[in-house]
């Protein structure tokens, strides 16, 4: 990437970081539904858990492709490192910030999002989520808090703007969840994002992305879905 873009390359760098893992996910979900369609016999849209079966198996491929892809574009002019902000002087210092601002969310939805009782049951439907909710809290935190920090910077603006436009971003990249479930990701970007400057790179962010994914999903999907449903 060059060390300095227009605002014009740089808008369009964010939506494309935006857009590209929807994109890949939907692509890769047309086989997994046609295949599920071959093997029912199925009519009509396919019920929700099979779509929520569907989301989980392909977000994981779907962010790193996109990681992956981003990476060799760019990798003659960026470091990963520089590209993803990865490099850390201290994880002794930046291990517990993520863990104590993962708890915090913890409990914020705990109250009022996916109850507690839902977060520590281990069934197959948490199983079947957790590749998700790793490839969520690195690959998300690598992008949004990385690379689109990194674009931000490149085309001139502060962090003020790396903060509330990164923010924004990740809250766009999460539409199928509806709007309450956009609203909380965009609030829950802007704490990421203020992490992500205190400790100067991903890794706090990373930590307390994935401690919350990990304890609210895949209850989040489904109470997305039925906060989208009741705001329509």
């Amino acid at each position: 990437m060059d060390e300095s873009l227009t605002k014009k390359k740089a808008v369009g760098w964010v939506f494309a970081t935006v857009l590209a893992p929807l994109l890949i996910a939907y692509v890769l979900s047309v086989p997994c539904i046609s295949f599920w369609y071959y093997q029912t016999g199925h009519q009509g849209q396919p019920p929700g858990d099979v779509i929520m079966r569907v989301f989980m198996d392909v977000a994981a491929p779907a962010l790193w492709a996109t990681i992956a892809l981003w990476w060799l574009i760019h990798r003659k002019t960026s470091s990963f490192a520089e590209l993803f902000a990865t490099r850390t002087g201290s994880f002794v210092r930046d291990l517990p910030i993520g863990l104590g601002l993962g708890a915090l969310w913890v409990v914020i939805y705990g109250l009022w999002v996916v109850p507690f009782g839902e977060m520590f049951v281990i069934d197959l439907a948490k199983l079947r989520s957790i590749p998700a909710s790793l490839s969520a809290g690195f690959c998300e935190e690598f992008l949004f808090r990385g690379f689109v920090f990194l674009v931000i910077a490149r085309a001139g603006g502060g962090w003020k703007s790396q903060v509330v436009y990164s923010s924004l971003a990740f809250g766009a990249a999460h539409l199928t969840w509806g709007p309450w479930g956009m609203a909380w990701t965009v609030v829950l970007g802007f704490t990421f994002g203020a992490a992500r400057l205190w400790c100067g790179n991903v890794w706090p962010a990373v930590v307390a992305h994935t401690l919350l994914d990990l304890c609210i999903e895949p209850g989040l999907i489904e109470k997305a879905a039925t906060m989208s449903r009741s705001f329509g």
